[in-house]
């Protein structure tokens, strides 16, 4: 793999182990050897538990559709459990051996934890990880005080996101992003794997199934699941591909010669594929069914529009990521013309995004934009201060834009029919039907969370237990709203991430949760130019954040968000130099 020049160390490697005592000539000594034999073992551990989630997981089920969600988690937490009674008790005896090694080493994590060295290095405590302990101190609360633990244990049936599962991935972010010696491969692994899940999914809206599953039918999408589960697995991995094309770094091995054939013919295949990849990640994310993954994609178009403003190759990148997504919607529209009554699933943003007049705009504008770009780049005259104003007021207009969507909306909510024509639109009027029923499922979450008592407030019913809590302890109103509109169906989340773990785990939950989703999505998405592998983990988070919004937490999602996390800030700690291994 590529490198930087100099052979890289190990984190938390000081004194003898980075050769600090150990003369010139003199034998390593025999228990440094042992740290070092402990510290690859945990590694190579790692690296296998990474290989299992990202390039396994997406493809297990046992008998189709008809229980792929049990499937899946099932082998998630096997597989998790039997990787942490190897794993955890090798970190624990890997820090035990480093701490005393090191008898200063001690005194210095606690510094970096209060925060008196100003100049902690990339290895040192961040609020992210204050965030996420905190997130799994919450959960031990919200378990101890659950008045379900049964159910709050593992989860509900068929969803199994309870405390063990929690828990699983709290430890997953600190192993990972503590442990795992970065490895820039592991996009591969990763990418490799979402390819075909994405192939398979494309193919199937097109109704062609080249894996027969039982209860297949277009509700169900590739090897994830349904097709809220597939839209959350696409934006947890699409955006990695997409943030590789736009920062355009060089991925030859070390010592390679630029001039050489066979590395240019390397190269050239690599961007191929990598094309090939975002446009049928496109093509998928169009077609999938799922509103709230149109969303997502807006968003980290808009975010990543404002990171380019001050580089001209990124913007080049960008608007040519723009013409990419622009030909994923062209060739779309081509076949479902061509082929009329095989796709087999049809939404509002999917039809809204595939018709020709915000399409062909869209592409026209693109290429306009592009060749300026190309030109204004060719003659090294990149106005980078009027697109730093031009981001800046497309991003002032798009928040203004949703600002005034809202408040139009409690208007005519409260007034109906004060907006005249626009009243007709459902968007601008909230009720329990709106967005699919999420009107329902947000009352029931919010009422159910109002319903606690103050101890419950603060630690919720139980992780995964909102059901519970609705069916045994829910006022007759909020029960009776529940079975009117959802017809006795369990409903076991409120469809909204953020407002799920309000009720299931509390305010101290959210506090965590928000708070380490947020710390670390900022922090990968800042460090732009000097780490690009923690800023492309950070465009993965930011889509899965924007889905959730309007979505829930399922295993085989968030057990990729949490293992790109880790990976994220992995790479965050190690420092720009990791980008080379």
């Amino acid at each position: 793999m590529a490198g930087t020049g100099h052979k890289k160390k190990y984190p938390y490697t000081k004194g003898r182990l980075q050769g600090g005592s150990k003369r010139k000539g003199q034998a390593e000594p025999v228990f440094i050897t042992f740290l070092h034999f402990f510290r690859a073992l945990l590694d190579y551990g790692i690296c296998l538990y990474l290989f299992l989630i990202l390039g396994v997981m997406p493809f297990y089920f046992q008998d189709g559709y008809s229980h792929i969600g049990s499937d899946k988690a099932t082998f998630f937490c096997k597989v998790s459990v039997g990787m942490g009674k190897v794993l955890l008790p090798l970190a624990v005896i890997y820090l035990v051996m480093q701490a005393v090694e090191n008898r200063e080493y001690l005194k210095v994590r606690l510094r970096h934890l209060a925060g008196n060295n100003p100049q902690t290095r990339p290895g040192s405590w961040s609020w992210t990880d204050s965030f996420a302990a905190f997130y799994g101190v919450a959960l031990v609360l919200s378990y101890l005080f659950s008045p379900f633990k049964e159910r709050a244990l593992w989860g509900a049936d068929r969803w199994y996101m309870g405390f063990g599962t929690q828990m699983i991935l709290v430890g997953i972010y600190f192993l990972v992003s503590r442990f795992w010696k970065p490895r820039r491969w592991m996009f591969l692994v990763l990418a490799v794997a979402s390819g075909l899940v994405f192939a398979l999914g494309y193919l199937n809206r097109f109704s062609v199934y080249p894996i027969q599953m039982a209860m297949q039918n277009p509700g169900f999408i590739s090897t994830i699941g349904n097709i809220n589960w597939y839209c959350g697995y696409v934006v947890s991995v699409l955006f990695a591909g997409v943030g590789f094309f736009w920062v355009g770094r060089k991925t030859g091995s070390r010592g390679q010669n630029p001039g050489n054939k066979s590395s240019r013919f390397l190269t050239v295949c690599g961007k191929g594929l990598l094309v090939f990849y975002i446009v049928l990640g496109f093509g998928t994310l169009v077609t999938q069914g799922s509103d709230s993954g149109i969303l997502a994609l807006a968003v980290v178009l808009l975010v990543l529009f404002g990171l380019s403003a001050s580089n001209g190759e990124r913007m080049l990148a960008f608007w040519k990521g723009m013409l990419l997504l622009c030909a994923a919607c062209l060739v779309t529209l081509g076949l479902w013309k061509m082929l009329p009554g095989w796709m087999n699933y049809e939404g509002g943003a999917m039809e809204l995004l595939l018709s020709m007049w915000i399409l062909l705009p869209m592409t026209v504008m693109s290429v306009i934009v592009f060749l300026w770009i190309y030109g204004k780049q060719k003659k090294g005259d990149y106005p980078a201060k009027l697109m730093k104003y031009l981001t800046r007021t497309v991003t002032a207009a798009a928040i203004t834009g949703v600002v005034l969507v809202l408040v139009l909306a409690a208007i005519n909510t409260a007034h109906p029919g004060s907006l005249g024509p626009l009243s007709a639109y459902p968007v601008f009027t909230f009720s329990e039907d709106w967005g699919s029923s999420r009107g329902a499922t947000w009352k029931a979450g919010w009422m159910c969370y109002l319903e606690q008592d103050p101890l419950h407030k603060l630690t919720g019913v139980g992780p995964d237990a909102m059901w519970e809590a609705i069916s045994t302890q829910g006022s007759p109103e909020l029960r009776g709203m529940v079975r009117e509109k959802f017809s006795g169906l369990s409903l076991t989340n409120a469809h909204n991430e953020w407002l799920t773990i309000l009720v299931d785990v509390g305010l101290l939950g959210l506090v965590g949760f928000a708070g380490m989703m947020v710390t670390g999505m900022a922090g990968f998405l800042r460090e732009g130019k000097r780490n690009v592998f923690a800023c492309i983990c950070g465009l993965c988070l930011l889509g899965y954040t924007v889905n959730n919004i309007f979505s829930f937490q399922q295993v085989m999602g968030v057990a990729t968000i949490f293992t790109v996390f880790g990976m994220g800030r992995a790479f965050q700690r190690a420092g720009s130099g990791a980008e080379g291994k």
